[in-house]
């Protein structure tokens, strides 16, 4: 049984008037990516762009799945991948940009034409999976790599391992916890960026059942990009990870704002976007 998107979900596709975006952990297990991808049939839309964190790979190859185009580093056992739709890739141009890192890596996305009504042309991706030390002190994808000083619209997601109460307010943390997170909260505020998680929902529910529940997988948006997400959700069905499938649309603004200096922005939609404040 082939794995392609029907045609009618093709023709939808290739005037995108509304991009969805979809982050996942697959745990490395085959089952999980399967599920994910299977998920889309149930729902009858396909993503324009999946960011996976440990997608599967088998003899040095990561899995494929008809209809999408697989982008990530060139490494024996890549921990972040990009799947990006064949009718995506018929209206813009993507453009990875890989590193020496096998943690982290950005999509630069362009057209010809202005993108979602505005004067926009590129935006950039940014996907990552952030692995604590023995200690939990040290993560392996810095803050700096994750939040840089771009004049492109910049979307940053990844299973970040981090916890805060920003994302989670109603939980309590220890010391060494919000002093390790504190350092990625402080540079993606002095660099404008919003926290697009809605507060309390988890994104991993542990499969052993010991552990609490938790919000570690983050989306960020910095003030050029800000504007044109209309929502983050975590509607899609359990794909047998511990991680929740998160859902992230883009859309053109009612009207195109300008951020402010200061990187704040004034915006409407269904998504409530949390102000980032150092102390």
């Amino acid at each position: 049984m082939s794995n392609s998107p029907p045609e009618s979900s093709r023709r939808q596709a290739s005037t995108p008037p509304l991009l969805s975006v979809i982050q996942d952990n697959c745990l490395g297990s085959w089952d999980v990516f399967l599920s994910l991808f299977g998920s889309f049939k149930e729902t009858r839309t396909y993503p324009s762009v999946l960011l996976l964190q440990d997608p599967p790979v088998s003899q040095a190859r990561l899995l494929s799945f008809n209809g999408f185009v697989p982008f990530f580093p060139r490494v024996r056992k890549p921990w972040v991948a990009f799947y990006v739709h064949q009718c995506f890739l018929g209206c813009f141009s993507v453009l990875p940009r890989f590193t020496d890192r096998v943690d982290i890596m950005s999509l630069d996305i362009s057209s010809q034409k202005p993108q979602f009504g505005s004067r926009l042309h590129s935006f950039r991706l940014i996907n990552a999976y952030s692995i604590n030390s023995a200690d939990r002190r040290v993560h392996s994808v810095p803050p700096e790599s994750l939040f840089p000083d771009t004049g492109l619209p910049l979307l940053v997601v990844g299973d970040l391992n981090i916890h805060n109460p920003l994302a989670d307010p109603l939980r309590p943390f220890s010391s060494r916890q919000v002093s390790s997170s504190a350092l990625y909260f402080e540079l993606a505020a002095l660099g404008g960026f919003a926290l697009l998680n809605s507060p309390g929902v988890y994104t991993r529910f542990p499969l052993s059942g010991m552990a609490h529940p938790s919000i570690i997988d983050l989306a960020f948006a910095n003030p050029l990009h800000l504007p044109f997400v209309k929502s983050w959700e975590t509607y899609l069905p359990s794909t047998g990870s511990d991680h929740v499938p998160i859902t992230i649309l883009l859309a053109a603004p009612p009207r195109i704002l300008s951020p402010d200096v200061s990187g704040g922005t004034t915006r409407t939609g269904s998504c409530s976007p949390q102000p980032l404040k150092t102390s």
